[in-house]
């Protein structure tokens, strides 16, 4: 009798452990924006080679049914590819410049894609539109996508909150501890949705040069994108540059910088934006090596809020195969050079640290 009630309890664990594996509940979850094929393939890879260590892991690439880009692409890729756990979601509701700062058609889907995730990414793309942070566009701002902005905006807004409307409730003061992490035009996201504004063109603004040429010939640590790609245009060529970066001390960054023994560790950077006026709550943790560049912002309240201007999240870095042509005829590798100055221990310890808050975190229970 107490053998069959033994095995009547080990089959009802099991069945347990099961359907919770098929429910995704013995998973962590990521949202990540703008699921094109490349930001999939990095995701992808990184996890497979435990740059982010996070077991199990669930991916959902979110994206809003009226941007400009094509995602029919990524479908087909993961059709043909497989990735274990990555999935799609298209968010039918439209925004509108208007709707941005309030509850809008998209309100309920950002609240459940935070209540059933553990973290959400935002990634790199194009500019801002000015109207989205209440300002005249600069002629050297280039808006492809629209759409794209007012829907990350709007969801980066849900999840902080900001000055532009500051009767709205967050999501996450339900949750203070969940992870969002925003990478380039992610950060300036970040920012905008905050309240804040951004510098339109670093060349100009900050620097008062106006060509490619003159760009070309400021210190490496001035520069943010290359200039000899617009000024080669050849196929492949490397559009970004690394440059070095200076921690705000007692800033989340520098805790991970001061791990990896390299204070400046170089950085890739492929930006002509920046943060103008900060956002509300938002705390400088990193700045160009000269200081006119804001490099890293870390919320003040939601310490797990964090936004840097660099990218930490292409794969190509991890990669000692790939490399990259600079100008006609020189080749370089981007895990050579960092490794060379010391700066990749800096990237991996960014994705472990953000790996163990991952495992770490908990969904409340419904």
């Amino acid at each position: 009798m107490k053998r069959i009630t033994f095995v009547i309890k080990a089959f009802f664990l099991f069945f347990l452990i099961v359907f919770s594996a098929l429910k995704g509940e013995s998973q962590h979850r990521l949202v990540l924006l703008n699921p094109t094929v490349s930001n999939i393939e990095s995701m992808v890879w990184m996890i497979e080679n435990k740059v982010i260590d996070i077991p199990g892991v669930e991916l959902l690439g979110v994206y809003s049914a009226h941007e400009a880009d094509d995602y029919s692409e990524s479908e087909k890729y993961l059709v043909q590819h497989q990735p274990v756990n990555y999935h799609l979601q298209k968010v039918e509701g439209e925004i509108l410049p208007e709707d941005i700062y309030r509850e809008n058609s998209c309100t309920a889907v950002f609240r459940k894609l935070f209540e059933e995730s553990d973290a959400i990414l935002f990634f790199g793309g194009p500019d801002i539109p000015a109207v989205v942070y209440g300002e005249k566009q600069n002629l050297l701002t280039v808006v492809t996508d629209p759409n794209r902005h007012y829907f990350e905006t709007s969801f980066f807004f849900h999840l902080i909150g900001g000055s532009k409307n500051r009767a709205f409730r967050p999501l996450l003061s339900d949750r203070p501890e969940y992870i969002v992490r925003g990478f380039c035009l992610g950060m300036q996201t970040m920012n905008v949705a905050a309240g804040g504004t951004l510098v339109q063109d670093i060349p100009t603004e900050c620097y008062n040069k106006s060509t490619l040429e003159e760009t070309s010939e400021l210190p490496l640590n001035n520069q943010h994108r290359s200039s000899m790609a617009p000024l080669y245009p050849l196929e492949n060529l490397f559009g970004g540059i690394f440059h070095q970066i200076r921690m705000t001390k007692g800033g989340y960054l520098e805790e991970i910088s001061g791990k990896s023994e390299n204070l400046f560790p170089q950085v890739l950077s492929a930006h002509h934006q920046a943060v103008g006026q900060k956002g509300a709550a938002l705390d400088v943790i990193a700045t160009s090596m000269d200081g006119k560049v804001v490099e890293g912002l870390m919320h003040s309240l939601y310490k797990n809020v964090v936004g840097v201007q660099f990218h930490p999240e292409p794969a190509s870095l991890y990669q000692p195969e790939t490399v990259f042509t600079t100008v006609p005829g020189k080749m370089f590798s981007p895990n050579q050079l960092l490794k060379e100055s010391n700066s990749l221990s800096f990237h991996k310890l960014f994705w472990k640290d953000f790996s163990e808050k991952v495992l770490k975190s908990k969904r409340p229970e419904k």
